[in-house]
């Protein structure tokens, strides 16, 4: 076992209470922002150019607004996989090593599905 593993209190109850509360908080939170960016996006379509200054701004700003909505929908499936590891009893382990993530981890992004070691490792790459 390594220090970080036996430093780190295990996750309570009451942890697991928070986690999900935030979790659920931000699915609604981006579920929101995802229908009103699509609103944004629509609205701007439907508008009509003027002239080709219009069409480049507009295609600019659909662009924008598809990259928000991107993200906004990777952070959406994680948390989604974040409250299934919750119900399913495994909040907190990393998915990759099956090692604790640790409480603070878990709590400051309870999104997260990598311990640290791991998550270090897939942003050094394959050639470390």
């Amino acid at each position: 076992m390594n220090r970080a593993e036996t430093s780190e209190s295990p996750l309570r109850p009451r942890d697991l209470e928070e986690a999900a509360a935030r979790l659920s908080e931000q699915a609604d939170r981006l579920r929101s922002q995802l229908a009103r960016t699509e609103e944004a996006a629509s609205a701007l379509r439907a508008d009509c150019d003027l002239d080709a200054g219009d069409s480049g701004a507009k295609a600019m700003t659909l662009r924008e607004l598809r990259t928000r909505a991107e993200a906004d929908e990777a952070l959406l499936v994680r948390t989604a996989a974040a409250l299934d590891r919750l119900r399913a009893g495994s909040f907190g382990i990393c998915t990759r090593c099956g090692r604790p993530q640790g409480r603070e981890r878990s709590l400051a992004l309870p999104h997260t599905e990598l311990c640290v070691v791991c998550a270090e490792e897939r942003e050094a790459g394959p050639g470390g």
